[in-house]
């Protein structure tokens, strides 16, 4: 997904990314200046940081937007503080507006009402940029987000291993899936080491296809015999996996 994609369409978009793509993620949509403005609680800092690579950024704090009209507008949302929310119901009026947040200051339950605010949502995950243009409900209204969280996190491993009995699949695919089936982000620094751990114990093994670790289960009789065990345990987990 072309980041002038994302800014061509009509609607009110959520980007959301990590703490170490943010300035690159933010960069991106002003690299060409064609009448983008740039929204931030922080305007010294961001005109410091674009001055230096040299680009030409008209950066303004929200209350100093007048005439928006025909403008792209590219919002830095985190740094807006506790009126951020206030803020979204202004941008949910404009046309093209591109609002980005640090995943890894989120709030799971601040996140669900970002994504019913919005009309399209990108994800920025380990190099994966993915558009979606649907909110995040998807059969789990009855269960708490917050659980949900706490159980996937609590039992990655087992997670990992049922999906990759199914596919196998290379870390940003992964994240991508956790994200899609269970709405929860787990960032490559938790995932990596769990992948790393499953294959010190045997259940996984990973071959090379264009620089990426492809991961699959060593042997599927084995994983099974795990997560039989755990079955009873992971009983949420066992039903979230087998619903799509």
């Amino acid at each position: 997904m072309k980041v002038e994609a994302v800014l061509g369409m009509a609607g009110h978009c959520l980007h959301l990314c990590g703490s170490q793509n943010f300035e690159e993620t933010a960069v991106s949509y002003l690299l060409e200046n064609n009448g983008n403005v740039f929204v931030t609680g922080n305007v010294s800092e961001w005109e410091k940081r674009f001055e230096e690579k040299g680009l030409s950024v008209m950066v303004r704090k929200p209350e100093e937007l007048k005439d928006c009209r025909g403008k792209k507008i590219v919002v830095d949302s985190y740094s807006l503080g506790e009126n951020f929310m206030s803020w979204e119901q202004r941008w949910n009026k404009l046309s093209r507006v591109v609002c980005i947040y640090n995943l890894d200051r989120i709030d799971p339950a601040v996140l669900e009402k970002l994504v019913a605010a919005h009309d399209k949502m990108v994800l920025s995950v380990n190099n994966v940029r993915m558009l979606s243009s649907q909110k995040l409900v998807n059969g789990m209204e009855d269960v708490s987000p917050e659980l949900v969280e706490k159980v996937v996190k609590k039992e990655l491993d087992n997670v990992v291993l049922a999906l990759l009995m199914t596919n196998p699949m290379c870390g940003s695919e992964l994240v991508k899936v956790l994200y899609q089936k269970f709405k929860v982000f787990v960032s490559p620094g938790t995932l990596y080491p769990t992948l790393n751990e499953l294959g010190k114990k045997g259940l996984l093994v990973y071959d090379y296809k264009l620089k990426n670790k492809i991961y699959r289960v060593k042997e599927k009789e084995k994983v099974e015999a795990v997560l039989k065990k755990q079955a009873e345990a992971n009983s949420l987990i066992m039903q979230l996996l087998a619903g799509d």
